[in-house]
């Protein structure tokens, strides 16, 4: 019992430690000498772990356990930030009517206030057409005034083109993009656009710009799974706003972020190791790679932390052998300059008979992140099935994700597990009004499908409660 514990602590320590900082190229290739020899003149702006749940497994048998991948935006070095270059692309059609074009309007003029002198900003609004309400421009005293005064034109009306408001933001995004600026688009909407498909094709585009976007979420009505796309595919956030006058909170927290950016365009690769297979991810942006998996995490902010969660199947070994686990590298560019850095970790685990080591060999704080992040996960993905109509698959994930939250409220005895269980049975009665309705019959009346009535539109409280828990699930995600 004594020589597997001690075998399982020098493992950690000789192996789950090991760490290396070396250059790779944008595709983690051979790095290049010129490059290396310049990182070594950079701080890191990234941390990089990788936690298993366990440091050894029962000897001799197949098993699965959760790895925690965790990256982390390190303290800048440098005191004086870059510059902000920020379109801001508002939803001014017909929903925003009232209260809501009037909070618009305020937070908008909150967001120029925050902003200093020497920052970029446009404002652009889409209802049936795309509107350059604030041509790019740097702040001073002037130009924020001009702003505020254009502001106070804004006004609802038409349906909601968000490919349009997209496309004009990433035009005058493009006016004042830096490789040293924290260029951003910031979307703010309350509707379903009248075209999803082009609207993600727009995001697409400003990904390859490394133009990422914001989605802030207004009111009942907005495609939550949409905007969370929007801002996962583009590397930005997602977050829902259940109040208007929240805007410009969620404004000046995007804004600290956006001034202190550590790590930009982070992308994560795990390579598994001999008897090692990654059965499933779990986070924003995961990806099958070949034998591993990646993860794209768009930027990091310093202090922000994002979780990823890994299920591995391992092979059996023989008592005491040693189990490589994962290789992880994340490559990322330097905050103020885009210099492409990366960072390494290897984890190793090993294998044991004595159950009084597999017990003490638990790392109970992995286990309840790993447990958190897959809840979520499950009502994030059930919520994304239930809108593209695959009902049973959702409902399905439901009852897993359910049997998963209660488990772990009696196993870290933690309340709020047992509030998701209460989160999920309400969702599960409202997934069918997530669906897309039935397209209507067509001419042929032979046809053997039936016509089948769509299926009660939500109130506004019910759908505010599905946006809330949709939302609630994002923040976990996205390390909130």
């Amino acid at each position: 019992m004594h020589v597997a514990r001690a075998f399982g602590a020098a493992l950690l320590s000789t192996l789950l430690g090991c760490s290396s900082s070396q250059l790779s190229g944008p595709e983690l290739g051979t790095p290049d000498k010129v490059a290396l020899a310049a990182q070594e003149t950079l701080p890191a702006q990234l941390g990089l772990e990788v936690s298993p749940e366990r440091t050894l497994v029962a000897a001799g048998k197949d098993g699965e356990l959760l790895v925690r991948v965790r990256v982390r935006g390190l303290p800048l070095s440098q005191t004086k930030r870059p510059p902000l270059n920020v379109a801001l692309v508002v939803d001014t059609s017909g929903s925003m009517a009232g209260t809501a074009i009037a909070e618009a309007r305020a937070a908008c003029g909150k967001l120029v206030d925050a902003m200093a002198d020497g920052d970029a900003l446009s404002i652009v609004t889409f209802g049936s057409q795309a509107k350059v309400v604030v041509p790019a421009v740097r702040l001073d005293a002037k130009s924020r005034s001009d702003a505020k005064k254009a502001l106070a034109t804004i006004s609802a009306e038409g349906t909601t083109d968000m490919a349009l408001g997209l496309s004009a933001g990433m035009t005058e995004a493009a006016r004042f993009m830096s490789p040293e600026g924290n260029n951003r688009i910031v979307l703010v909407g309350d509707g379903v656009p009248n075209d999803a498909a082009s609207t993600l094709a727009f995001v697409d585009q400003a990904r390859s710009r490394s133009l990422p976007i914001t989605a802030l979420g207004l009111g009942p009505d907005f495609d939550e799974t949409l905007m969370a796309s929007v801002a996962q595919r583009s590397g930005g956030s997602f977050h829902f706003i259940d109040d208007a006058s929240r805007v410009a909170a969620v404004f000046e927290t995007e804004i600290g972020r956006l001034s202190r950016v550590a790590a930009r365009h982070v992308n994560v690769l795990l390579t598994p190791g001999p008897g090692v297979t990654i059965v499933e991810g779990f986070g924003l942006g995961a990806a099958p790679n070949g034998r591993g998996f990646s993860f794209a995490l768009g930027d990091l902010a310093e202090g922000q932390v994002r979780d990823a969660i890994i299920k591995v199947k391992v092979t059996g070994h023989r008592a005491g052998a040693p189990i490589e686990l994962l290789d992880a590298v994340a490559s990322y560019g330097y905050g103020p300059t885009g210099q492409p850095l990366s960072a390494s970790r290897f984890a190793a685990i090993g294998s044991a008979s004595d159950e009084g080591a597999l017990k003490e060999a638990v790392n109970a704080e992995v286990a309840h992140d790993g447990a958190r992040v897959r809840v979520a996960d499950g009502i994030l993905r059930a919520i994304a099935l239930a809108r593209s109509g695959e009902l049973r698959e959702a409902r399905a994930l439901l009852e897993q994700t359910t049997k998963l939250a209660s488990e772990s409220a009696k196993r870290f005895d933690d309340k709020a597990f047992a509030d998701k269980v209460t989160e999920i049975q309400e969702l599960k009665k409202t997934l069918a009004s997530l669906a897309p309705p039935p397209e209507a019959p067509g001419l042929d009346k032979t046809s053997p499908v039936p016509h089948k009535p769509p299926q009660p539109a939500m109130s506004p409280d019910v759908a505010m409660k599905v946006r809330a828990t949709h939302g609630k699930a994002s923040d976990v995600m996205q390390g909130g």
